[in-house]
């Protein structure tokens, strides 16, 4: 039986989710990070909503114990594990995790994907005691673009009578992805009550990766949000944002360090400064240490990201050279935020959507210098992107109506 190609949240059957008591969100985030996504915005809003919450950060594997980034590191792990109960809006927020023998990607070509899903999803820990203790009386699982997708089944066949929504904010079966990622999404995809798709790139690339997508897969869109009345404030300067004529990048994403290099000795009177939770490799982090204006900061709380992006003097997106090819990010809230804050933009490999928005996207080394210097004299920038309909609080109701129609 064929299914609805695009869906507004009403079209789906009443269920006992309209009125939910308890929403689980399998995320690759933790509640407390220096990584902030959709899925804690969503979070606090089945929280406001009086909703018992559980945000599952998965995965986190053994191995992950003996790391030492933000969120692979044995106290994290351990933490997790025992699960942190935070209170939000009155209403109890649980941050657990399950660790499991998922093996780094390396080894895929060696044990297939059967093997490595079947790791990925093995713990030490009872997956049943576990589900007692944390999931019992979810009424909506939602699912992130990442790992979590590998528990769909096991979570479909323990809990029937759930409704299952997946999210796919960073799409896994991009050009050259991994066959078992473009594997699993495709199951959930078909499976999932609903898929919520964010962007336009987004949609294109299912449409032309699923032959029958558009009667086989049930789904709708909504965007990305941004909290527009927070970079329309104003703020103390952060450290080292007081130096003048500061180029500024705040994110998850890698960067173009080369390009970096580059253009900060090149332009030696502009403070280029790279804010992301990916600790670079030492190689990269020795040679930021020789350049007097060249700064790493490893992540910054969510909460301070408006007060960061509304002082600096030019917001940079400098993705590592061709990235953009194959992940359909479209215009992300990373650009959302500098639009509010009317911040000159300079991009450098990404979307040339980015230009419809007048936003500067260049693809050469020289090409970027030069827009950061001539975006350095600017004060403020205004977008042809309407913002309005892009508020989180806007975003948050719709999203309540797709997960709980």
């Amino acid at each position: 039986m064929s299914r609805a190609r695009y869906t507004a949240a009403t079209s789906m059957p009443a269920t006992s989710t309209r009125n939910p008591r308890k929403i689980t969100f399998l995320t690759m985030h933790s509640w407390k990070s220096n990584r902030s996504g959709g899925f804690h915005k969503f979070a606090e809003a089945s929280c406001a909503r009086g909703i018992e919450t559980v945000f599952f950060s998965f995965s986190r594997p053994y191995y992950g114990r003996f790391m030492h980034t933000e969120l692979f590191n044995r106290a994290a792990i351990d933490s997790l594990s025992k699960g942190i109960t935070y209170t939000v809006h009155g209403t109890p927020l649980h941050n657990v995790t399950l660790p499991t023998l998922k093996l780094p990607n390396a080894c895929n070509r060696l044990l297939g994907n059967a093997a490595m899903n079947a790791l990925a999803r093995f713990s030490l820990t009872p997956f049943g005691m576990f589900c007692r203790r944390w999931l019992d009386g979810t009424d909506v699982f939602v699912f992130e673009s990442a790992d979590g997708i590998v528990l769909f089944d096991k979570l479909k066949k323990r809990y029937p009578d759930a409704r299952f929504v997946y999210r796919p904010s960073d799409p896994l079966m991009y050009d050259g992805a991994l066959s078992r990622y473009v594997q699993n999404e495709l199951h959930i995809m078909r499976c999932a009550d609903m898929n919520i798709i964010v962007n336009e790139e987004g949609l294109s690339l299912y449409r032309r990766k699923i032959p029958d997508f558009e009667t086989a897969v049930h789904y709708t869109m909504l965007s990305n949000g941004v909290d527009i009345a927070s970079y329309e404030r104003s703020y103390p300067v952060p450290e080292p944002l007081q130096k003048p004529n500061t180029v500024l990048y705040v994110g998850a994403w890698d960067v173009d360090w080369p390009l970096l290099f580059s253009a900060a000795r090149e332009c030696p009177s502009f403070q280029y400064i790279v804010v992301c939770p990916n600790y670079p490799p030492e190689s990269v982090l020795r040679e930021v240490s020789t350049v007097p204006n060249l700064l790493y900061v490893p992540g910054i709380p969510p909460e301070d990201v408006p007060a960061w992006i509304t002082n600096c003097s030019v917001v940079m997106v400098p993705y590592v050279t061709d990235f953009y090819r194959n992940r359909p990010l479209g215009i992300t809230a990373k650009y959302y935020q500098a639009m509010a804050a009317k911040k000159p933009i300079v991009a450098y490999s990404d979307t040339p959507k980015l230009s419809e928005a007048g936003i500067c996207v260049t693809y050469t080394k020289a090409d970027f210098i030069s827009a950061v210097q001539k975006a350095m004299t600017e004060h403020e920038h205004e977008y042809s992107f309407d913002l309005a309909g892009r508020s989180w609080e806007t975003i948050e109701r719709r999203f309540m109506e797709i997960i709980c129609p």
